[in-house]
């Protein structure tokens, strides 16, 4: 799957996107953010059946896009996903095995990032 399915995919699913996608076309991490603030949304206001559909989009893009798009999926959409609030505990049990294992890959290596860090003794 390349951007312009991963598009395809989520406007056919989501038409109300259209404005924003074609915003930031060509862009595929700015488009991946704007879903990704749209899935936010949709756990935010308990969107259940919404939040399903972009986790299923989601987990696509990461098990059969292009390089391009898996790391668009992991930087701009599970990376920045915000999972504190009690309707987003929630909603992470409706991830699908894949995207859960992906946000959690995102994590670790994050946190190995951090502890690589050098120490700022200023």
């Amino acid at each position: 799957m390349d951007a312009a399915t991963f598009r395809e995919m989520v406007l056919s699913e989501f038409p109300r996107l259209l404005e924003v996608f074609e915003e930031w076309e060509s862009l595929l991490h700015l488009q991946v953010s704007e879903f990704r603030q749209f899935t936010q949304n949709a756990i935010e206001a308990h969107s259940i059946g919404v939040v399903s559909s972009c986790f299923q989009i989601a987990t696509a893009a990461l098990r059969e896009g292009d390089d391009a798009l898996k790391n668009a999926i992991y930087v701009s959409y599970l990376e920045e996903l915000d999972f504190r609030s009690d309707a987003a505990k929630e909603v992470q049990q409706l991830m699908p095995d894949e995207l859960k294992k992906g946000l959690n890959d995102i994590l670790e290596y994050n946190e190995r990032l951090g502890k690589m860090q050098p120490q700022d003794d200023r």
